[in-house]
């Protein structure tokens, strides 16, 4: 396997791990919304290294999406949109460990129905992109 195919593999499947991804943030948002909002940021960051897999981009272990989005060097539009959702970031650890007061981040539903329907259409957008790359298009 050359390392072009490679990179079409893997872009394809961070394609299909941000979709699956919203779906999951989609079933858990209204009764289960801190739980949504970890798999929204995990959705966004999955595109965002999808994107940055199809530019040849290394990218190290952060969850950070402005992090992410300012690797995208060349591509303002797209470093722009992904940056927009920055405010996910912290639900990579906010949602799913206590605070040291020992106390759980909460996610106002408006605020969650609010970015699903933002990483919904990030989603689309960049989904539509790394599909193509994935499947040579």
């Amino acid at each position: 396997m050359t390392p072009e195919e490679l990179r079409r593999i893997r872009v394809g499947a961070f394609h299909r791990l941000a979709a699956e991804e919203l779906d999951a943030a989609r079933l858990l948002a209204t009764s289960h919304p801190a739980q949504a909002a970890y798999f929204l940021q995990q959705s966004v960051e999955k595109l965002a290294r999808g994107v940055l897999e199809m530019l040849d981009v290394p990218v190290g272990p952060t969850h950070n999406i402005h992090q992410l989005a300012l690797l995208m060097a060349g591509q303002d539009a797209w470093r722009d949109r992904f940056a927009a959702l920055d405010e996910l970031s912290v639900a990579a650890t906010r949602y799913r460990y206590p605070g040291p007061k020992g106390t759980l981040g909460a996610m106002p539903l408006d605020r969650l129905v609010r970015l699903l329907d933002g990483v919904g259409r990030l989603n689309e957008e960049f989904g539509a992109i790394l599909l193509a790359f994935a499947n040579n298009d």
